[in-house]
């Protein structure tokens, strides 16, 4: 028997397989709608790759960490929190142009958009706030 090498992968396939069990469910008494079998195939195949992740990669840590000098670290580091910062600010523009827009035009459909840009703000601040927390623990 072959040892797990990425835990997350396996947890990954776990909850895969509970979501094909759920959709397949649903398929047989609800109607036998095509949208549920496809779901079902679709994580299927997703637990299926989950599982040999799991079974035969390393975790991305440890990849990265045989080949990757500190620099490159930091520069990977950097360009992610650059990244994270662009995506965070187009999101809240996005948000706060769909809000604007739905108070002068009064179009309907943009005031779902609006809260769900924000509800992505909020979390995307409160995540990256505990990381950080996270992070500034335990080193």
């Amino acid at each position: 028997m072959k040892r797990v090498k990425s835990k997350y992968s396996l947890i990954l396939a776990c909850v895969m397989a509970a979501c094909t069990v759920l959709f397949w469910v649903v398929y047989c008494f609800r109607g036998q709608e095509l949208r549920f079998l496809l779901s079902g195939f679709v994580t299927f195949a997703w637990g299926v790759v989950s599982v040999y992740d799991a079974f035969h990669k390393k975790p991305i840590e440890e990849r990265v960490a045989e080949h990757a000098d500190e620099r490159d670290v930091y520069l990977a580091m950097k360009a992610s929190r650059t990244a994270m910062g662009v995506f965070n600010k187009c999101l809240f523009i996005a948000s706060a142009l769909c809000f604007w827009m739905y108070s002068v035009y009064r179009l309907e459909f943009l005031l779902p958009v609006a809260v769900t840009l924000a509800g992505a703000v909020l979390f995307l601040f409160l995540l990256l706030l505990c990381v950080n927390l996270y992070y500034e623990k335990r080193g």
